[in-house]
């Protein structure tokens, strides 16, 4: 057997190992699984500034996603019938069969023209939400990232109703939306 004792480091007595305060000093003896997490994550976050990528790295990158979006084939998916009567609020289809659905149009690159309906700003991009019963197209969250100024102005200038025709990446549905990011701007 090994021994069960140690010196306490603040009046040196004799103290058990597994005791976590010191029965003739109070000192603290070990430190807490909370402490010991938190000094944990402090390391992770100093490790990431410290190896993680610039700014200028990660504007590199969302530059060349972009481009590459950009110049990707669009496959032949339309926003309308089979999409439409899928996602619409009310819909024949089950919720199985829409994820069946969403699992087969996930990561597909599209083009399509929609009818806005909403657009807010979210850092770096914007997110435009379209009206789907207008056109009867599925709705969607674009989230369509700027390449120049020009682009944030034609964004920032639509009107509820106006279309916008975007190329995209498919991530998934939302609210039975399909959601698009990045997307970026297709010019006419």
């Amino acid at each position: 057997m090994g021994n069960k004792v140690k010196d306490c480091p603040a009046c040196s007595k004799e103290v058990a190992k597994s005791a976590k305060i010191c029965p003739h000093c109070g000192k603290k003896l070990k430190m807490g699984f909370f402490l010991k997490a938190i000094i944990f994550i402090g390391i992770l976050i100093v490790l990431a500034a410290i190896f993680g990528p610039t700014e200028e790295e990660k504007a590199q990158q969302q530059a060349a996603l972009l481009e590459s979006i950009s110049n990707a084939q669009a496959v032949n998916l339309s926003p309308k019938g089979e999409l439409y009567n899928a996602f619409k609020l009310i819909s024949d289809y089950t919720d199985v069969q829409r994820d069946n659905l969403e699992k087969e149009i996930k990561d597909k690159v599209i083009q399509w023209t929609l009818p806005v309906y909403e657009v807010n700003k979210s850092g770096e991009y914007y997110r435009v939400q379209t009206d789907s019963g207008k056109q009867n197209v599925v709705g969607t969250f674009l989230n369509v990232y700027p390449r120049n100024q020009e682009e944030r102005q034609f964004i920032e200038g639509l009107k509820t109703g106006e279309m916008i025709t975007i190329k995209g990446k498919i991530i998934g549905t939302m609210m039975r939306n399909i959601t698009i990011k990045p997307a970026v701007l297709v010019s006419k």
